[in-house]
């Protein structure tokens, strides 16, 4: 939900329809609302409602088809356009989307996606104008405690805010990381990821060294995803990555029918075969729950 121009369509289209942020540029706008159904993580289907933002649009969503929208709703994502000079306006709409859906739905989940964060370069001004929304949408949100993340389709925090989305949305997630820990523990690896197969989002990730960011995981997902996008064009499947140097060696595989794995080994004495063996069995283990 949010005005004509936020870049709603454009989000959704990166990051489940594999367009590049280049792309984006040849979409039109939303003609009233576009359903899209996505299977994600096997068996969860995702059932996206791209609302079209202009006036005509709107007014109807919170009027005749309120019942129809804001009905039976697990994630409301809000996204504001940092470039708008009608910031009152965009509260307003804000405000009577969360009326409607403490009606509807209010045991819904709010994420605000404050969009085209790249307009912004000093690193300070891009903290202090989101900071500015995080205080105004968290007084202003009653029954409803919204996470606000800045994003942009031109880096790795559309990716960040999408994959904290659906983090929370996977049923067995706890069962998922818990044996994601033992899989890291039982290998010794330093670091192991789970990306979601058809999005490359990350699901989760488990490492020896709490200290590591989970931004460094984003800027492979996206590149990852641009990388076989790059593959598909010239007619040649994406499969795996492989890279092997004195410091570490870095494995990308298929793991199960709706993940690819990252494991990361920093002990020398670790052979790469016995990595991918590990990477095998354990593929085994987890297409029972996954």
């Amino acid at each position: 939900m949010g005005r004509s121009g936020a870049g709603k369509t454009s989000m959704r289209s990166l990051i489940f329809s594999n367009y590049s942020a280049g792309d984006t540029r040849r979409l039109g706008a939303t003609i009233d609302v576009e359903h899209t159904t996505v299977q994600f993580m096997g068996e969860l289907n995702l059932n996206i409602w791209d609302c079209g933002g202009q006036h005509k649009y709107l007014d109807n969503y919170l009027s005749e088809q309120k019942e129809n929208i804001f009905g039976n709703v697990e994630v409301l994502i809000y996204v504001f356009d940092l470039e708008t000079t009608k910031k009152e306006s965009e509260y307003a709409l804000y405000d009577e989307c969360l009326l409607n859906l403490a009606a509807y739905s209010k045991d819904a989940k709010v994420y605000a996606l404050v969009h085209k964060m790249d307009k912004v370069q000093d690193p300070e001004q891009k903290e202090a104008r989101l900071e500015g929304y995080r205080q105004s949408l968290v007084k202003r949100s009653d029954m409803f405690t919204p996470e606000i993340f800045g994003t942009s389709i031109w880096d790795h925090t559309l990716f960040h805010a999408w994959s904290q989305i659906v983090h929370r949305m996977v049923p067995n997630m706890a069962t998922i990381e818990r044996h994601l820990s033992t899989f890291r523990e039982l290998t010794e690896a330093a670091e192991v990821v789970l990306f979601e197969r058809s999005t490359f989002l990350v699901v989760s990730h488990k490492t020896s060294d709490s200290a590591v960011p989970i931004n460094k995981y984003l800027a492979v997902s996206q590149a990852i995803k641009t990388y076989r996008n790059s593959c598909s064009q010239v007619q040649s499947p994406f499969q795996s990555v492989e890279i092997r140097n004195k410091s570490y060696s870095l494995f990308i595989e298929p793991f199960t029918k709706s993940t690819f794995i990252l494991v990361v080994t920093a002990d020398p004495e670790i052979e790469p075969a016995l990595t991918k063996a590990n990477i095998k069995a354990a593929r085994i283990h987890f297409n029972k729950f996954m």
